[in-house]
């Protein structure tokens, strides 16, 4: 299935919600990135600031690039306009967040101290791999609704927008047990799965859930392709769900199950 691109979905959200602002003078932000496990200092992390039209796969070639010390820590200056926050350090899973106005990204904030604007987290590497398990016979709309972990929580950013952050400075990041990368859970006989999350399910992305009953992993469908037609995966692939209504939704059966769903 065709899905769009998480910097498409980036950018979307400037549009859906606001004009685009004019330039305006720059803002200095300290921050200190650490292991999200263990809070440990990641030396030599970096951030690209990557100001619109600019994507990190498309990026402007003198666009913001700084280096943490051996610290985990550097100061970096972002101007007011629509930002991506690309967080990269070797080992670890790059993150990207955005805002509209340049401003550090709300996931950081919460962890402000007396020394740092923001802690930025960042989980080592595998991937995640989030299993959803189904009956052989279910057929119909699968919910995962994204129940954010203790200490964690939906924070509204504007008058349409959320974002996922933490509101206790001592929120553990850590998901069911430390270093763990395979998750699995059951769909009930509804199609629903209420699924606890920290930023690490979070951020994973739709198109990577594995959807899975005794036979295995379902394959997801395009439905502009008329050769797909079996029991699959079908649906808009994208991120949006999680960032207006908390939740991930595909649909499992045939085409033409899909197709009679969509009347």
């Amino acid at each position: 299935m065709k899905k769009m691109t998480i910097f498409r979905i980036i950018w979307a959200f400037f549009f859906v919600t606001a004009c685009v602002p004019a330039p305006a003078a720059q803002k200095q932000y300290k921050v200190q990135i650490v292991d999200a496990e263990t809070a440990a200092p990641i030396a030599h992390a970096t951030i690209d600031l990557h100001y619109f039209p600019s994507t990190p796969a498309a990026a402007d070639p003198v666009h913001p690039q700084v280096t943490a010390n051996a610290q985990g820590e550097l100061t970096i200056q972002s101007k007011a306009e629509p930002v991506i926050w690309q967080v990269q350090a070797d080992t670890y899973l790059e993150q990207q967040l955005s805002t509209r106005d340049g401003t550090l990204p709300p996931r950081y904030t919460p962890h402000a101290t007396a020394n740092y604007d923001g802690i930025i987290h960042l989980y080592q590497k595998p991937e995640p791999q989030l299993i959803i398990l189904i009956s052989d016979i279910y057929t119909g709309l699968l919910t995962i609704n994204l129940q954010p972990a203790p200490g964690f929580d939906y924070v509204l950013v504007d008058d349409l927008n959320l974002a996922f952050a933490a509101i206790d400075p001592q929120a553990s990041y850590i998901q069911e047990v430390a270093g763990m990368r395979v998750f699995t859970a059951t769909a009930s006989a509804e199609g629903v799965v209420d699924l606890v999350v920290t930023p690490l399910l979070y951020d994973i992305e739709a198109h990577e859930l594995q959807i899975q009953n005794s036979t295995g992993v379902l394959p997801y469908y395009d439905i502009a392709d008329p050769q797909n037609t079996e029991r699959g995966i079908w649906g808009n692939v994208n991120e949006d769900d999680k960032r207006l209504n908390q939740q991930i939704q595909l649909f499992v059966g045939t085409r033409h199950e899909y197709q009679e769903f969509q009347q």
